[in-house]
């Protein structure tokens, strides 16, 4: 699955709803199509089709990834990309080069390194 384009915002109302007891919202990245919440038990995705108005909601608990890699953008790359892999399937989240991928590569290590 890839998300396109990113970059950091403090627009967190969308996701609050979605929240279970003791859930608090890290951080959130709009990216072109797409959005995407890290809160500290998850990841949550919004995740909107180019031509439809359809809307899917992916939940992933941090303990069901097992692993994760980042590819930073070279010379005549414009994006980073960070990879979820799962028991069953694996997740391509593309941010653009001005997103500080330091720091998602940080906050997902908190939680999936434990």
């Amino acid at each position: 699955m890839g998300l396109f384009g990113g970059s950091k915002t403090d627009n967190t109302s969308q996701f609050e709803r979605y929240l279970i007891e003791g859930e608090v919202i890290e951080a959130v990245y709009r990216l072109v199509l797409d959005e995407i919440c890290f809160t500290n038990k998850r990841i949550i995705f919004i995740d909107k089709e180019a031509l439809s108005t359809k809307k899917q909601l992916i939940s992933l608990p941090y303990h069901s990834i097992y692993y994760f890699g980042v590819e930073k953008g070279g010379v005549f790359e414009f994006d980073n990309e960070i990879k979820l892999y799962t028991k069953g399937t694996h997740f391509s989240i593309e941010f653009s080069r001005g997103t500080d991928i330091l720091e998602v590569e940080k906050l997902l290590a908190s939680y999936i390194c434990k």
